[in-house]
């Protein structure tokens, strides 16, 4: 991002700018809460119109209004796609989630506590469904108890529910009933601030009631490369240094981590989390030395092998490995790497393989010295020293340890783990060995020879397990 102006009351503009920095730009006046725009027709032309054009005609056979909402509006003002496809109903929404998903196929879970729900459909060919799932809400207002907990909802009109959302340029509406389909509700002014491309709360309270507005507002700002708009970048820092992203459970901080790492603008989005000291107030966390660089590396590694557009595929170890490509889940990988730095604790929502993941990638200081310093070892000894380690973790390292230790790792996701030995424990036992840990010695020798090359047939496996059982019947 580029320049950034200072807070108000400052002297000299902010050292925002360059790495981490946030645009900002002076307000402007906004529409007035609470009061009854005046719709307008349609400032665009709409995509999926069809669509859009059934789903408020299901809608208005339940005798309720309907529209899309926040984000999908926004885009569509800004001439992008989007993966959403947001609909709110002023009345009936669990009736009409139902409906949507009989007609077009699919499964709705309903939310009764905050009046929403999705349709999730169906596999289907139709090009009319532009996204795999339908969120569905009523049009609702909010009232937030003490910061930094869930909302108490009630139905409200559509003004109402475009007033309890985060950002102007998310409190815009297209109407879907019959009759009225194609007026623009836009009470807020948030059109304007989409062409003058800023982000920006709709009360002084925005940061107060739901601090993971920080997290969007720095997301939001970056992917659509807008400023945020002066006061309510002073009102975000001011949030921060109260210190209000503490109040909110590591589930609600993890979910928004989770997102941010799905962006394709990832590092300059946690660049400003850094700067903004948003993970410090929530967690006293700061970042360790070289944590941005491992970001770097990683998302290096994920242009590399063309799950992220943009960049030049570059040096990355992993970068002519079939194999490991399917496998390759960057947005997963991201959020792993940054588990092993954070201070995790038993209150973290996170898988069990995510857990483990995260300390495997924490504790690789302790790979074998040989693996890090020597170009050539054994496949044996490469084998041995990285099996049973998460995969998540080990192409994380991958794109992490220096070239010697990266090409081991390398070796083993894409050949060494993949090699198996035809013996089995039928076999031990034909060959006169009873259970016990001799088995799992003696597999694991035929194994280490079938990686070194020292055996290559199923003869040559079956000749030195009765050599190796020989031996052990001497002992």
């Amino acid at each position: 991002m580029t320049k950034s102006v200072a807070p108000a009351g400052a002297g000299r503009p902010s050292d925002l700018a360059g790495r981490g920095g946030l645009k900002s730009k002076g307000q402007t006046s906004g529409g007035k809460a609470g009061t009854v725009p005046k719709a307008v027709q349609s400032p665009f032309s709409l995509p999926n119109r069809e669509l859009l054009e059934r789903l408020g005609q299901i809608a208005s056979r339940l005798g309720t209004r309907s529209f899309l909402v926040g984000g999908p509006v926004r885009d569509l003002l800004l001439g992008l796609p989007s993966p959403d496809l947001d609909v709110a109903v002023e009345d009936r929404s669990r009736e009409f989630g139902a409906d949507v998903a009989k007609e077009l196929g699919g499964r709705f879970v309903y939310h009764s506590r905050f009046l929403t729900g999705t349709v999730q459909l169906l596999s289907t060919p139709d090009s009319r469904l532009p996204s795999s799932h339908i969120d569905v809400t009523q049009t609702r207002a909010e009232t937030y108890e003490r910061p930094a907990v869930l909302p108490t909802v009630r139905p409200a009109s559509i003004v109402g529910d475009l007033g309890r959302r985060d950002f102007t340029i998310n409190s815009m509406a297209l109407e879907l009933t019959p009759g009225s389909f194609g007026a623009f509700i836009d009470p807020f002014d948030g059109r304007a601030d989409v062409t003058q491309h800023r982000v920006r709360v709709l009360h002084a309270r925005s940061f107060i009631d739901d601090p993971t507005r920080i997290f969007r507002c720095i997301r939001f700002a970056t992917r659509l490369g807008f400023a945020i708009e002066q006061q309510t970048l002073d009102l975000m820092r001011s949030a921060v240094e109260q210190r209000l992203p503490a109040f909110l459970t590591p589930e609600r901080i993890l979910y928004e981590l989770r997102l941010i790492c799905a962006e394709p603008l990832v590092l300059p989005m946690v660049e400003a989390l850094i700067h903004e000291h948003v993970l410090k107030a929530a967690w006293r966390w700061t970042p360790p030395r070289g944590f941005l660089s491992g970001m770097k590396k990683l998302v290096r590694q994920a242009k590399s092998l063309g799950t992220v557009q943009g960049a030049d595929p570059g040096d990355s170890p992993l970068r002519d490995s079939p194999r490991t490509v399917p496998g390759f889940r960057p947005a997963e990988l991201l959020f792993i790497y940054w588990l092993s730095v954070l201070p995790v604790t038993d209150r973290f929502p996170i898988r069990k393989e995510e857990r483990e993941a995260a300390e495997a990638v924490a504790a690789a200081a302790r790979l074998e010295d040989g693996l890090k310093r020597k170009p050539k070892l054994k496949p044996s000894a490469i084998y041995q020293a990285l099996r049973g380690m998460p995969e998540s973790a080990l192409m994380i390292l991958a794109a992490l340890e220096p070239r010697p230790a990266a090409r081991h790792i390398k070796t083993f996701l894409d050949e060494l783990r993949h090699v198996s030995i035809s013996v089995t424990g039928a076999d031990l036992r034909a060959a006169g060995l009873k259970p016990g840990p001799a088995y799992r010695e003696i597999l694991d020798k035929l194994l280490f020879a079938r990686l070194d090359g020292k055996i290559r047939t199923v003869t040559e496996e079956h000749e030195l397990l009765h050599r190796l059982a020989a031996r052990r019947k001497n002992i």
